[in-house]
């Protein structure tokens, strides 16, 4: 049995990432935690996530690969899932490259 003063084992949740022309959408599995206990971190190219559950802690950080405006982000929390909307700053063009 785990207390209070035993550190809680740390799993990554499941997520799944992507992006339209607009906006990144982030979708965390989070299954048995409380919304309010849910921390979420974001800078302009960085997303992390935090949330504990009676002897685990749910933890995750990721790098995007566009900058985004975490300012305009925003969050919801439902049925065990984490689904976190941010525009993207500007859109990125990539250059093709021939595969040899």
């Amino acid at each position: 049995m785990v207390n209070e003063n035993d550190q809680k084992i740390p799993v990554s949740p499941a997520a799944f990432i992507y992006h339209t022309e607009d906006e990144y959408i982030m979708e965390i599995e989070l299954p048995g935690v409380n919304k309010e206990d849910i921390d979420v971190k974001i800078t302009e190219n960085t997303f992390c996530v935090k949330a504990p559950r009676k002897n685990m802690e749910y933890t995750g950080c990721w790098v995007l690969a566009h900058e985004f405006n975490a300012d305009e982000s925003n969050a919801s929390y439902e049925n065990g899932l984490l689904t976190v909307r941010v525009p993207l700053s500007e859109t990125k063009k990539g250059k093709e490259i021939r595969v040899d």
